[in-house]
């Protein structure tokens, strides 16, 4: 596997900083293959998906996160919820009747 033939991304940040793993040979291997397939070297398939990744991990986390006002008022809902409205009792019943089907 040359890395001359690979396409390599262009970049215009200057890379400053180096992140080393170990893996095992057969990993390795299963991530070259994988990098080969898409064109490009190791390094820009691990960073490539390696930034996917740390992406969806922080926006999760930023979704599941709630505000200190906001999580008084979701415990005060659940702790203290409304009493229910006609429509709210119509509709537990209407879904009873399709349980029980």
């Amino acid at each position: 596997m040359s890395v001359a033939t690979k396409k390599r991304p262009s970049v215009s940040m200057k890379k400053e900083s180096t992140v080393m793993i170990r893996t095992a040979l057969q990993d390795k291997i299963l991530i070259e293959k994988a990098a080969d397939q898409l064109g490009l070297t190791v390094s820009a398939f691990m960073l490539q998906n390696s930034l996917r990744a740390a992406r969806k991990e922080l926006s999760e986390v930023a979704r599941a996160s709630l505000t200190e006002s906001d999580a008084h008022v979701f415990f005060s809902a659940l702790t203290n919820p409304p009493t229910p409205n006609e429509a709210l009792k119509k509709a537990f019943q209407d879904y009873s009747k399709q349980s029980r089907k």
